[in-house]
């Protein structure tokens, strides 16, 4: 067989299989460019990612498609995209009423009406979410009443009163599990970690977002007191809480519930510009801002009496 001859068979091979090789490169390209054309992708949407050599498809579906580089084999992994929108939730500026929830200790031993179970607070906390309750910082609620600012049409305060140790321990897990918040208002004085909150305790909630606010320095009567003497009170709780927080405190819980016309001068006087008290009732635009109405949440209710002290609670 001649040189000649085999060159020219040599040739013929190649020619038919660099044919055979270019159909499936031409069906693939072919095939590529119709799911680009159907799905309307042009070809600035395919963008290379560097660090893991991958290529990432978005189609208008929100589906990405996955192309690794990173093995011999060409996977194709199709993921749907996790991202939801969430639901609008609809904002009201009428003069409604906002129950303002309180309660004290929660603690495993609740042996009296003002400590609640952790067990139990997860139960009524979660209801509230359950039921479409949008749960207010002090700040949002302080703007609704004074500022006429809009809400969520559902909007509920959570505080605590008191300020201690057991609401860092056990109450705060709890709100951030349920994504809420909620307001604290600490007696100032004994600050020590033990019975009432540590000062630290009280910075990370604060930086987290719960709302820690004055319930005076030693928990008086202070409709017993003169109004020099609840002006120090007043004064110096607001003073050592803010040297805590680094935030301005201007909302007093009086405690007990017990005030008097001195009470509301010396709040005023003190820079307070939010006072709640502990008769029952919702809190409305109508309200003197120095005598807000709030709800009682005894650890002895049950479920059925927490749903209707908080479903028919009216002003």
């Amino acid at each position: 067989m001649s040189t000649k001859n085999t060159s020219r068979r040599n040739a013929s091979k190649r020619h038919v299989f660099k044919n055979k090789l270019t159909f499936p490169i031409v069906f693939l390209i072919a095939l590529l460019a119709g799911y680009l054309i159907f799905h309307n992708i042009s070809p600035e949407k395919i963008i290379e990612a560097k660090p893991d050599n991958l290529n990432f498809i978005k189609d208008n579906a929100d589906t990405v498609n996955i192309i690794d580089h990173s093995t011999d084999n060409l996977d194709i992994i199709e993921s749907q995209n996790s991202s939801k929108a969430e639901p609008q939730t609809t904002l009201i500026n009428d003069n409604r009423g906002i129950p303002v929830l309180y309660y004290h200790s929660v603690s495993e031993s609740a042996d009296n009406e003002v400590t609640i179970t952790p067990e139990m607070l997860r139960t009524e906390l979660k209801y509230i979410r359950d039921q479409g309750y949008v749960t207010l910082t002090l700040s949002q609620f302080k703007d609704y009443i004074l500022n006429n600012s809009p809400i969520p049409s559902k909007s509920i305060l959570i505080t605590f009163d008191d300020g201690y140790m057991d609401n860092y321990d056990n109450a705060f897990p709890i709100l951030k599990d349920l994504n809420m918040v909620a307001t604290i208002f600490c007696i100032a004085s004994n600050l020590d970690g033990t019975y009432y909150l540590s000062k630290e305790a009280i910075r990370e909630m604060s930086n987290y977002g719960i709302d820690i606010e004055s319930h005076t320095v030693t928990h008086p009567k202070l409709n017993e007191m003169t109004y020099n003497k609840q002006l120090i009170e007043l004064t110096e709780s607001k003073k050592t809480l803010e040297s805590i927080t680094g935030k301005k405190i201007d909302s007093i819980a009086y405690p007990f519930g017990n005030f008097n016309n001195d009470s509301i001068k010396a709040a005023k006087d003190a820079g307070y510009t939010l006072g709640f008290t502990t008769k029952r009732g919702l809190s409305d635009r109508d309200d003197n801002p120095l005598e807000l109405d709030r709800i009682y949440i005894s650890s002895k209710y049950d479920m059925n009496t927490f749903k209707e002290i908080l479903n028919k609670t009216e002003k």
